[in-house]
């Protein structure tokens, strides 16, 4: 008698823990869905920010948008446009194959997951 209610408390006891164990997996389930959801809502952003940007170039460029701030923003892209040219010049001079920037933005990407 002893053993059999020792045995049902036992499964009553594993019981429990199963299903706490399911709930627990259940709720990690939907916390990684939802940051991998929140992640790509972000990246999304950023894509939007940078589409955005590049408009706003085109059509400072262009001369359908007037505004100091916004021109400014457009000089210094094309400021650092200059650099970069001039780097990669720089460095193909001396032997060097510069990487692209897909290479370079793959290498961003992972120093800001680590």
């Amino acid at each position: 008698m002893a053993d059999n209610k020792n045995l049902e408390q036992m499964s009553e006891l594993l019981g429990k823990l199963w299903t706490r164990t399911q709930k627990e997996a259940s709720r990690a389930g939907r916390a990684a869905r939802d940051m991998l959801h929140l992640r790509q809502l972000r990246g999304d952003r950023e894509r939007m920010f940078v589409k955005l940007g590049k408009e706003t170039r085109q059509l400072i460029e262009a001369g359908e948008v007037k505004h100091p701030g916004l021109e400014r923003g457009v000089q210094r892209i094309a400021d650092i446009e200059r650099q970069i040219r001039e780097q990669e010049d720089a460095m193909r001079s001396q032997g060097v194959e510069p990487e692209s920037e897909a290479q370079s933005a793959a290498a961003s990407e992972g120093q800001d997951e680590g």
